[in-house]
């Protein structure tokens, strides 16, 4: 057996027996998807209290943090090993069962707004169509009562007045008659309109629940399927495979709820009035000699099934306490503890630009503080999920990752 063979088996064992995740600091830590305003100074406005109102929760789990999820993670995203081929078919069909589960969410929500649409199109409907009835009976009596009368014209009715005050007066009521005639007849014709527009969403609203419903079908058959598929695979693992593949799907639980609080971050930090000014971002370690150690894109040596994607740099050859700097002017949106990020500070630009910055020993700037190109946001160490003392670097449009590359110069 190769040394490289004997080392993963090593390492997986250590993993498998040593490590246990607190559930309680995960859930602690990710159910508030919004940073608290701690470090935010005197800023008052709703917009940075409900981004940084839970900051303080997170930073009162960092330690448990750190001892527990934290380091399962670490190694499950760094430690190179060999994984059964069975378990990486059980990983394959969590993803895809994760990903129909929440194709099925949508499109139960959907169903749900589209019935209740319906409905209310309904009862709409049903009033606008007793009065329409009701003014229609009442023009075509207006029409059988002008038809009786005959050719009467108005100056034959105004001629019967006896006096100036009684000529007024029929005038007057004719008057009123006229208009409530032209008005029926208007009410009656927009109605009719507004009828065929109701009936034409409810045709419409009730061929797309059709098609989503059948949607929704066809996939449930498959996720029954899968999840068959996946029961058969996971009979055939072993104990120590088993508690593996959970750990792994913990980790990618994790990985998506930290997503989802930098979205939501990402998602309120646009309501500062800002623009994106443009120009080359600058480096973000400010000490020669550093350099990318792992590239934005698919890794080159993770663990099938948990790291598939790296959505921003690695610097490294940084050490501890490295100056980490806003690599463009902007408004800090975040600033401390982000679970697996470690300390973490997100800068926004303006025009949906944010840049992020994890790992840090410390952080530095303030959240709601203004930066400038240059300025010391955070010094560089390892925690969170890391192996060693090096700065991530993000850039995100609109909540998005982009490759870093497309805007930051390289010393």
């Amino acid at each position: 057996m190769n040394k490289r063979k004997i080392l993963s088996i090593l390492l997986v064992v250590i993993l498998l027996s040593g490590i246990s995740i607190s559930s309680f600091a995960s859930n602690e830590v990710l159910n508030n998807q919004t940073p608290n305003n701690e470090q935010s100074g005197n800023h008052e406005n709703n917009q940075n209290n409900a981004i940084s109102s839970s900051l303080d929760v997170l930073n009162q789990q960092k330690e448990d943090s750190e001892a527990s999820l934290d380091r399962v993670s670490k190694q499950l995203e760094y430690v190179q090993t060999e994984m059964s081929s069975m378990l990486l078919e059980v990983q394959k069909l969590n993803d895809e069962i994760a990903q129909y589960e929440t194709q099925n969410k949508e499109m139960e929500a959907k169903i749900k707004n589209l019935e209740t649409s319906i409905e209310e199109t309904t009862q709409n409907l049903e009033i606008v169509t007793r009065e329409y009835n009701q003014r229609e009976e009442q023009l075509k009596n207006r029409l059988v009562a002008l038809y009786e009368a005959g050719n009467i014209s108005y100056l034959d009715v105004l001629l019967t007045a006896t006096s100036l005050s009684d000529f007024l007066s029929i005038y007057y009521a004719m008057t009123e008659i006229a208009e409530y005639d032209n008005s029926l007849i208007d009410k009656v014709d927009a109605q009719r309109k507004q009828i065929d527009g109701m009936k034409t969403k409810l045709e419409e609203e009730t061929i797309e629940m059709k098609a989503i419903k059948a949607k929704s079908e066809q996939a449930g058959i498959v996720l029954a399927n899968k999840k068959t598929l996946q029961e058969g695979y996971m009979a055939q693992l072993s104990d120590k495979e088993q508690k593996l593949s959970a750990r792994l799907q913990e980790y990618k639980e994790e990985t998506a709820r930290i997503e989802n609080i930098i979205t939501q971050i990402s998602m309120t930090q646009q309501e500062f009035e800002i623009q994106y000014t443009g120009g080359i971002m600058i480096w973000p370690v400010a000490i020669s000699g550093t350099g990318i150690t792992s590239y934005y894109g698919t890794r080159e040596h993770p663990i099938d099934g948990i790291v598939r994607f790296h959505q921003g740099l690695d610097i490294g050859n940084t050490g501890f306490g490295a100056p980490a700097v806003a690599a463009l002017d902007g408004i800090v949106t975040y600033s401390g503890w982000l679970g697996s990020y470690g300390n973490c500070v997100m800068i926004y630009h303006g025009n949906g630009i944010t840049t992020l910055y994890a790992h840090g020993q410390r952080v530095v700037a303030e959240y709601g503080q203004t930066v400038k190109q240059g300025d010391v946001v955070l010094e560089t160490g390892s925690t969170g999920n890391s192996t060693g003392p090096h700065l991530h670097f993000e850039v995100r449009v609109n909540g998005t990752t982009v490759n870093p590359l497309n805007y930051v110069r390289i010393p």
